[in-house]
């Protein structure tokens, strides 16, 4: 089953309690869709290249993407999880980040999606930049505002 298959690489190799709190979430939510979801997933236009790859795998693991400019990916998983929040978010940019506010009034429709094309990417992203830093705290921080930001987006739309 693709979830079962998910989870595993989710989870496998840690990432501390934000990280499981997220994954816990996206779990529960997709039990109770009863592991279903849309055919069509969230936009593309920014979405990382190495997604791609992994759908074309069918979801079932093989090699994690070799991604040499973590710097680049996580630029490229920031513009994306921008694009596909509600339009209601504020963005605010400081230097080169785009930022949402984490306030605001509106829907959670567009983010709340289920299934293999649903919000698994954005966490499958999540997974690889955090294996692509191979334990550089001092590199972590990023990640962790990534982690803290869709663990902040999960808490409203479930």
């Amino acid at each position: 089953m693709w979830a079962t298959n998910a989870r595993v690489t989710l989870t496998a190799g840690g990432g501390g309690d934000a990280w499981a709190k997220i994954v816990d979430l996206w779990w529960n939510h997709e039990k109770a869709a009863s592991f279903s979801g849309p055919a069509k997933g969230k936009g593309t236009a920014l979405r990382p290249k190495e997604v791609s790859g992994w759908i074309a795998r069918a979801r079932n693991g093989g090699p994690v993407p070799a991604i040499v400019d973590v710097f680049s990916f996580a630029s490229k998983w920031w513009a994306w999880w921008v694009e596909i929040n509600p339009g209601w978010r504020a963005r605010t940019t400081v230097g080169v980040k785009t930022r949402l506010a984490k306030e605001g009034e509106g829907g959670w429709e567009s983010m709340a999606s289920t299934g293999p094309n649903g919000l698994l990417n954005i966490l499958i992203c999540l997974r690889w930049w955090y294996d692509a830093l191979r334990g550089d705290e001092g590199a972590m921080e990023g990640w962790k505002e990534a982690v803290e930001e869709v663990e902040w987006a999960l808490g409203r739309i479930w």
